[in-house]
Order: structure tokens, then C-alpha cells, then sequence
């Protein structure tokens, strides 16, 4: 005979259960209702007023998922920031779980709580989040169209230019551009109990395109390339920009722009980088078909030692290693950084949004485009050199680790490219 498995009740079926009762079920007409034992119905009853208690202080009852009574390590430090977060979430403002961490670590400083240890950890925030009904929902895109078949013959002739150069991995490069709206909020959050959808805000209209470009072992990352509107930022003013800055009406790349940063900065740092690891000045740069990319013949040095060879439309999902992980991962830590830093102003989210200049985006995009690990990087090469390894997307889960102290050491990092003010 198989054992049934044990139900676990939630805190409101609990509280129907008392109701029941005191309109007059018995306890075995309870326990057979319920699906549980009538010792539960009994322990049920003796903790009665703790049960009603906490139903009674959920949003809407009605909709509890809650099973423990376990309570806070910390309650007034929850009661506050569960305060802010249903404050940020009436104004319709995205709320991340490392935005919840972050504010906690905030409200546990102004506690002054320095004998207390508190992390702020995933494990704490999963509580956190389950002793107040808070869920993720999405704010309310799609791959391209692609041909696998295309993708033999493309990784076969470059492997075939590989081998007849005679050039190493170091030699191999990619750039891609991607559209980067640096105040743009997250397109999920966490959502309070009583809510059934997540309206969103008006999306940031500020955008800028970074071009990144780095070669396959990782070991060579050139000076990102950011286009803007402004031709003269004012937040540059007595900045050191890391970056190389370009502008034009849009804010895209343009076939001059791209023309230029090939000639003036990828051939230039490659040269150097080759000459100092003891390499032949000869390389291979990979692009995609975009429009904004001039052709071939155009984009290579007088005596061809330094060239660019063009995927195959629709097949740039699937092997481009900017698109396998890199950029969408510089993206992402982009984000943590500035959200971290937003939370971390004691102000409101839309408030602080508003005081972020191009030239503090700029700071964690830098620190983004360095944190990448190189092994990472490594291992989406592996899709377009044609290696048998794991080719999968390095999940977010492997992550976590990663970021579960970054939070607090954010705002204690020196910024190494502000000038004089």
C-alpha cells in the first residue's frame, strides 16, 4: 500500500478550518474535509489566535499561500522595507530581488544594528518573500529567425582560414553592437499579494549603443565604444572617459563610425596587444550582416594581415559569442551595479533614477565590461570554433554566488575615472 503524501495546509485553509469549527464541524468531519490528520485539526485549534492574527494582517486573506508561523529574525527592519516595497510598487516602479537585498542592507544600517549580523542572503530574501505573499511577475520579445544548416559551412571555412594563417585563438576577434537604455528599469519584478498584474512605467528614453569587441580567449577586451545623442555630454565635463565616445542623431552606429573605429582603435589595439604577446600582426575580425557594418572589402589594413570575414544571415543566434553570452550578461551586471547604487541613496527609486548622468552609466558599464569572467567568454567561442563542449548559456543560477556580496561592496569600490571636480 502506498503512503499518501502529506498535506501541508496553507495559513488561510487553516483559518477556514477554525471558522468551520466554530460553526460547528467536528474535528473528524474536518479531518476527512481537509485530508489530514485529527491531531493537525486539533493543533490547528490551539493555535488559533496566532493564525488569525497573521491572515488578519495579509493584504487579502483570501489569497494566502502562506504555511509557517515562523516569524522574523528581524521584524521592524521587515516591516519597513516591506513598507518601501509596496510604496515603490503603488508608483508602479519594477522591484528586483537584489533591489530588496540592497534595501534591506540600507535599512539595517539605519537601524543601527552593528552587533547584528545580517547578509541580506537569497536564503533570507526567499523568506522574506514567502512570509509576505511577494511573487514575480513579468512586465507586460523573440529570436531571430535562424538556419542551423548555414552554420556548417560558415564554422568549416573558418576553420580552414584558421588553420591556413596558422593563427592562434588570441588572433580571432568579435564585435557586435547592442542598444543600451541606461535608466531603463527591469521588465520584472516582485509584486505584493494583492497584486494581479505589474504595470509598468513609461520606458527611459535615454539610449546609447555599445559596441564591444574582445578576442577568444578573453585576454584581449579593446576600450568599449559608446555612441550618444549629445556631442558634448555635460556630465563629461572633468570626466576620464574609459570609454572610446562617438554621437549621432540616434544614437546608432553608422558605416562611418564603424569604418572609423576599426581603423583608428581595433587595428591599433590589436596590433599592440600581438606585439606584446610575441605574435605575428595578423588577425581575423567576426562580424554579423547588420547594415550599419561596411563590407568586407573595406574593413581590412593595405596588405590584408588584419581582415574581417561576415557571418551568414539568421545564424548570428547561434554562434556569435557576443550574442551566446557576452553582452547579455554585460547588460545584466550593468544593471546590478546601477540598481544596487540607486537603492543604496535612501531615496525613492524614480527619484534617484532621475539624479543617474551618462557618466555614472558609464562608470558601471565599465565595471561590467571587466567583470566578465574570462573562462565565460571562452566558452561561447565554443559554438563558432566548433568544440564538442558545453555549449549551453552559463545559467543565472551559477550567478548567484557570484553577486551575493557584490551588493555591499558596490558603494565602497573606488571610481577610478572621475577627474577633478
Amino acid at each position: 500500500m502506498v503512503k499518501s503524501k502529506k498535506k501541508c495546509l496553507t495559513l488561510y485553509e487553516k483559518a477556514k478550518i477554525i471558522e468551520e469549527h466554530k460553526k460547528g464541524m467536528c474535528v473528524t468531519a474536518l479531518s476527512k474535509k481537509y485530508h489530514v490528520a485529527k491531531s493537525t485539526i486539533c493543533s490547528i485549534k490551539n493555535k488559533e489566535d496566532r493564525i488569525l492574527k497573521i491572515v488578519h494582517q495579509s493584504i487579502k486573506p483570501g489569497k494566502i499561500q502562506k504555511r509557517t508561523l515562523k516569524e522574523a529574525e528581524n521584524p521592524k527592519l521587515e516591516r519597513l522595507l516591506y513598507k518601501w516595497f509596496v510604496k515603490q510598487r503603488e508608483r508602479n516602479l519594477p522591484v528586483t530581488g537584489d533591489m530588496i537585498k540592497q534595501k534591506a542592507l540600507v535599512i539595517h544600517k539605519q537601524l543601527n544594528s552593528q552587533n547584528e549580523t545580517f547578509n541580506a542572503s537569497d536564503g533570507w530574501l526567499q523568506k522574506f518573500k514567502w512570509r509576505h505573499g511577494i511573487r514575480l511577475l513579468k512586465i507586460a520579445g523573440e529570436k531571430l529567425s535562424s538556419q542551423p544548416e548555414l552554420i556548417n559551412p560558415f564554422t568549416n571555412e573558418l576553420a580552414k582560414i584558421i588553420k591556413e594563417l596558422d593563427l592562434t585563438e588570441n588572433q580571432i576577434y568579435n564585435a557586435d553592437e547592442t542598444g543600451l537604455y541606461w535608466k531603463l528599469l527591469p521588465d520584472k519584478t516582485y509584486v505584493a499579494l494583492h497584486e494581479k498584474t505589474a504595470p509598468g512605467l513609461k520606458i527611459a528614453k535615454q539610449r546609447v549603443t555599445f559596441l564591444g569587441c574582445l578576442n577568444a580567449t578573453g585576454s584581449h577586451r579593446l576600450t568599449p565604444l559608446l555612441i550618444g545623442k549629445a556631442k558634448s555630454p555635460r556630465a563629461f565635463k572633468n570626466f576620464q572617459n574609459p570609454f572610446v565616445y562617438k554621437n549621432t542623431k540616434n544614437a546608432w552606429m553608422t558605416q562611418d563610425i564603424f569604418k572609423h573605429w576599426f581603423f583608428k582603435q581595433f587595428v591599433p589595439e590589436v596590433t599592440a596587444f600581438l606585439k606584446s604577446t610575441g605574435l605575428p600582426v595578423k588577425a581575423v575580425l567576426i562580424l554579423d550582416n547588420a547594415p550599419s557594418h561596411p563590407s568586407a572589402d573595406e574593413l581590412k589594413t593595405p596588405n590584408g594581415a588584419i581582415f574581417t570575414m561576415f557571418m551568414p544571415p539568421n545564424v548570428t543566434p547561434l554562434i556569435q559569442p557576443m550574442d551566446q553570452n557576452v553582452l547579455r550578461l554585460t547588460k545584466l551586471y550593468y544593471r546590478k551595479s546601477l540598481l544596487s547604487s540607486v537603492v543604496s541613496k535612501g531615496e525613492g527609486v524614480a527619484e534617484a533614477l532621475k539624479t543617474i548622468t551618462l557618466k555614472d552609466a558609464i562608470i558601471h558599464l565599465h565595471k561590467a565590461w571587466w567583470k566578465l569572467d574570462p573562462l565565460m567568454i571562452t566558452k561561447c567561442w565554443n559554438p563558432i570554433l566548433g568544440k564538442n563542449e558545453d555549449q549551453d548559456n552559463i545559467p543565472l543560477a551559477t550567478l548567484r554566488k557570484t553577486w551575493t556580496n557584490e551588493t555591499e561592496k558596490l558603494n565602497n569600490d573606488t571610481i577610478l575615472f572621475v577627474g577633478s571636480d
